[in-house]
């Protein structure tokens, strides 16, 4: 394949660590703390380390008990490596907004194919400036190293050394004075090509790939063609889930909801970041809180108006949380979303017909993300808005919805002049204190469920020179026609 071809190699050696500081206060995150394994002989390890226990002499691979005696204010918790690899995954997610081509290499290592996106962003430094700006949002120490082959870049990386230079011969010398104990090859065959004097890969480079397969086996020829660029292996590139489900440990008990809210906005940003490589918005999300006892609460919040931003999401959830209580400490909190609708997008015009429409929109939006805050606030049933019903009958034309139950539909009558101002009950009036305008229209249904009219509708002005509408019941339908009774049904503007 040809070499023309780059990769990045992000390696991020203590993500889980980073993860769990980046919940905590800048007081908390002073303190020194470790992540520990077990071995076979169950003889606990630090694996990870931040600053301040790094600053005090403990090490990667010192034992527990050491570092304790180090440190007697040590904080320590174990390593998880299934819940290290959830967070690699969520970081690939993150870095899908940029990059399509993503290779997860767990549970420290992320392979990039940059190659293809120097048109996009306007060259490799405007690669660089992209990537480097995703990162910098996000509290991860790491190591990014460029590579002319996908091992070659993990090994730059895994070895401590950040270089993003193109040029090959750069790359190659750099990847000469990486280790032997880093090259990622056998323990057994580490330990052969030191006997002989190999102690760097600059010295294997320079030996006879032949002599080197002989004597090493075919495992070699593939090893030194990766090396050199002359094989790159097919990938398995990381594809986003098509739901959204995250989960946060919050590493102690949490009592309340408004103390979520921190590891929540976590959350959210990786809700954001799932929707915007889709340009989906969400109408509705699923908070979870998990509990010591394994039990689950569940708060679902649902949108007015389909969001994708964080801050605006953030918001609503707020204002509804501060509704709620929670009965019992959680230790870890999920958030789920499945219900996405595609994003519109909304274009001004200079044309005064079509900037008209979109003014109109723009201020049914504004409307929409208010009544989402009143719903947040106050509950889903207590705002309601009027929707229009399929029936001719006015007093069933119309009725009280929550939004989320609300469907646009067009009103038999949308044409049809109506008042803004429908009264409760119609109320009987005399005739002759009106002067019809306008009409008959004849509204005759309702026989199918029982609640039949007939009624003759007319626009009249009454003799204050108000507006009304007003009807008669028809008189074919009345038991005698001097029994016909006028009503007032409602006023106009």
């Amino acid at each position: 394949m040809s070499s023309s071809k780059l990769w990045w190699f992000l390696h991020v050696p203590q993500l889980l660590l980073d993860e769990q500081l980046s919940l905590q206060s800048q007081e908390q995150q002073q303190q020194p703390q470790v992540l520990c394994t077990s071995d076979g002989q169950r003889r606990r390890q630090v694996v990870q380390a931040n600053r301040a226990a790094v600053a005090g002499g403990v090490r990667e691979g010192m034992a527990e008990v050491t570092a304790s005696t180090l440190l007697p204010d040590l904080q320590q918790r174990d390593y998880d490596e299934d819940r290290e690899v959830q967070v690699l995954r969520r970081l690939a997610q993150w870095l899908h907004q940029d990059i399509a081509q993503i290779a997860l290499y767990p549970p420290h290592g992320l392979l990039l194919a940059v190659h293809d996106l120097q048109r996009m962003y306007g060259g490799y430094a405007g690669v660089q400036r992209q990537l480097q700006r995703r990162l910098n949002s996000i509290a991860v120490h790491y190591v990014l190293a460029a590579g002319y082959s996908p091992l070659v870049a993990r090994l730059l990386a895994q070895s401590g050394k950040n270089i993003l230079s193109a040029d090959k011969a750069v790359l190659q010398h750099e990847l000469g004075q990486v280790s032997i104990m880093q090259s990622l090859l056998p323990a057994q065959q580490q330990q052969q090509l030191q006997e002989v004097g190999i102690e760097r890969l600059g010295a294997l480079l320079h030996l006879p790939v032949a002599e080197l397969g002989a004597r090493f086996g075919r495992n070699m020829f593939s090893y030194m063609a990766q090396l050199k660029g002359d094989l790159l292996p097919p990938q398995q590139w990381y594809r986003p889930p098509l739901r959204f489900r995250e989960c946060l440990d919050l590493l102690t008990e949490v009592a309340s909801w408004q103390q979520l809210l921190f590891p929540l906005r976590r959350l959210l940003q990786q809700l954001e970041a799932f929707l915007q490589v889709r340009q989906l918005s969400v109408t509705e999300l699923a908070l979870i809180a998990h509990h010591r006892d394994k039990r689950q609460t569940f708060v679902r919040v649902a949108f007015a108006l389909p969001l994708w931003r964080q801050r605006d999401m953030l918001q609503l959830v707020q204002l509804q949380l501060e509704r709620q209580q929670l009965k019992t400490p959680a230790l870890e909190l999920s958030v789920r979303a499945e219900d996405f609708s595609a994003r519109e997008v909304q274009h001004g015009s200079w044309l005064p017909a079509q900037q008209d429409a979109y003014t109109q929109g723009n201020e049914q939006r504004q409307l929409q993300a208010l009544l989402g805050k009143l719903q947040a606030r106050l509950g889903e049933q207590a705002v309601q808005q009027a929707q229009w019903v399929q029936d001719w009958r006015p007093e069933l034309a119309q009725q009280w919805q929550t939004s989320a139950a609300v469907q646009l539909k067009t009103a038999i009558s949308a044409d049809l002049p109506r008042p803004l101002w429908l009264l409760p009950e119609a109320e009987p009036i005399n005739v002759s204190d009106w002067q019809l305008q306008w009409g008959p229209e004849r509204i005759q249904s309702g026989w199918w469920d029982g609640q039949s009219m007939v009624r003759d509708y007319f626009i009249a002005l009454d003799r204050w020179q108000r507006q009304g509408w007003i009807y008669r019941t028809c008189a074919s339908y009345q038991s005698n026609e001097s029994s016909e009774q006028w009503y007032l049904h409602g006023w106009y503007s």
